[in-house]
């Protein structure tokens, strides 16, 4: 009773804060679940009892896009669910995500889990299934080397019985595999878009025996068909494979390959083939799709359902966002590792209109005060782009942004520098690169995104309205 009392105490506490911020114009993604930990340690714990299932998704890149397309799928067959959809995700978050959706039971808990808060989260609760997108450096001054992720999420995971659903093409699966728990991977065959002679900046090395890994083929980063000739291990058998990729109309295209094991049943054809449309460029967004894909079939909805809801998803919040202004698309994209800036500047080069690029980096705590990961990142590849205006260099730290594409050989009549005195501080350049007539691809850290996604909003609006009014 004392604790019922106390935990119905720590959730009207956090509704409290959560009112008060948004009556002052704040979200509160966090905030509410921080006050209500306050009050009562373990509350995770007892909401968690409430979901019929849970599913946490993990890793360095795509948890956003992977949760939000899980609820999208989800959500059209079951209407409770709770999640954390907006990324705020530390455990003060997925608190959060319970007190603002406070209800008495749920059908599934969805939640994306920050790498470093996953000991915290899955001390109160063992979930169902444990999505793993991919580990690369990240936040260096914060997480140290990527090394140090994956034993922590390993450990962690040491203690609980779930499902894991794996990226089979990320070497730091075989990590994992040591693991007594069931396993589901998902990964690519060998397509058009796969590198073959590609230089791996990122842990090469093989996580068993510590021999430079060997690879069939690459998809980015060093994920792909890999392969130790030292100790014999290799990419593991795909469960739920994307075949022969493709881009269509600025779509991507692929078939599914579905290979079930015995452990894993599933009422779809074994060895069938099914064609699936993602609108979201970015080859590692596949990825995102076959994770999200991969939970659901496994959880035998209609393999027909499942590609409707595929198709037909809708994603925000700055991750390949588009938003239309009368006289130009201007589009959205957060990225914060070498990696994921790698493949954001690989998949503009498949867009040969006319184009502006700018890259505002921040070096907020929320950021990672080290930039130096820009340095690893593929600057190279731009000079390759086809029909580049300018590109602009912005946020507090737009001068190692300019300087670095400078040393990429890219032309330096066509940059543009701006440096913001702090997040907020985009107004200026984001006008003038508005003001071009040819698309534009914006591209932030953590803390920019947010701040030019609220800006963009207000000039769509705005320029909306006079569009209206002059017509």
């Amino acid at each position: 009773m004392t604790n019922t009392i106390i935990r119905n105490i720590a959730i009207l506490a956090g509704k409290l804060a959560y009112f008060v911020l948004q009556i002052t114009g704040r979200q509160g993604t966090a905030l509410p679940g921080k006050v209500a930990i306050k009050i009562c340690p373990n509350i995770l714990e007892d909401l968690t009892k409430k979901c019929d299932k849970t599913v946490v998704i993990t890793g360095t890149n795509g948890k956003t896009t992977t949760n939000n397309l899980t609820n999208h799928i989800i959500g059209g067959k079951y209407n409770n669910l709770v999640s954390n959809l907006k990324g705020a995700n530390m455990i003060q978050g997925v608190v959060t995500s319970f007190i603002v959706n406070n209800k008495s039971s749920y059908d599934w808990g969805i939640f994306e889990v920050d790498e470093g808060s996953i000991p915290d989260v899955i001390h109160n609760f063992s979930p169902d299934y444990v999505i793993l997108t991919n580990f690369f450096r990240d936040q260096l001054d914060r997480y140290g080397e990527v090394e140090n992720t994956i034993h922590l999420v390993y450990d962690t995971l040491k203690t609980v019985d779930s499902t894991l659903i794996l990226n089979a093409d990320d070497p730091s699966t075989t990590q994992f595999n040591k693991l007594p728990n069931k396993k589901i991977y998902y990964g690519f065959n060998k397509n058009k878009f796969s590198k073959i002679n590609h230089s791996v900046a990122e842990s090469i090395f093989c996580k068993n025996c510590g021999n430079r890994l060997n690879y069939n083929f690459i998809s980015y980063g060093n994920v792909g068909d890999y392969y130790c000739n030292n100790c014999g291990v290799k990419r593991p058998k795909i469960n739920y494979c994307a075949d022969s990729i493709d881009i269509k109309n600025n779509n991507y295209e692929f078939k599914l390959k579905i290979n079930i094991s015995d452990e894993i049943k599933n009422k779809n054809n074994v060895e069938s083939l099914n064609k699936f449309i993602f609108k979201y460029m970015g080859i590692y967004n596949i990825y995102n799709c076959l994770a999200a894909i991969s939970l659901c079939l496994s959880e035998n909805f209609d393999i027909s359902y499942v590609q409707k809801q595929v198709e037909n998803f809708d994603y925000r919040l700055g991750r390949m966002e588009t938003m239309k202004f009368p006289n130009k698309d201007v589009v959205l994209v957060l990225s914060k590792n070498p990696v994921g800036l790698s493949e954001v500047f690989n998949s503009f080069s498949f867009d040969e209109e006319p184009k502006s690029v700018m890259f505002l980096i921040n070096d907020a705590p929320a950021d990672g005060r080290d930039i130096s990961w820009i340095w690893d990142a593929d600057f190279e590849q731009i000079s390759d782009i086809k029909n580049i205006n300018y590109f602009y260099c912005s946020g507090t730290r737009a001068n190692e942004a300019a300087l670095r594409l400078k040393y990429s050989n890219f032309n330096t009549e066509k940059i543009k520098k701006y440096v913001s005195k702090e997040a907020s501080d985009v107004k200026i350049p984001i006008k003038e690169i508005l003001d071009e007539d040819v698309k534009s691809y914006i591209i932030g850290t953590f803390t920019a995104v947010p701040e030019v996604r609220k800006f963009l909003l207000k000039e769509l609006k705005e320029k909306s309205k006079f569009n209206d009014i002059s017509k």
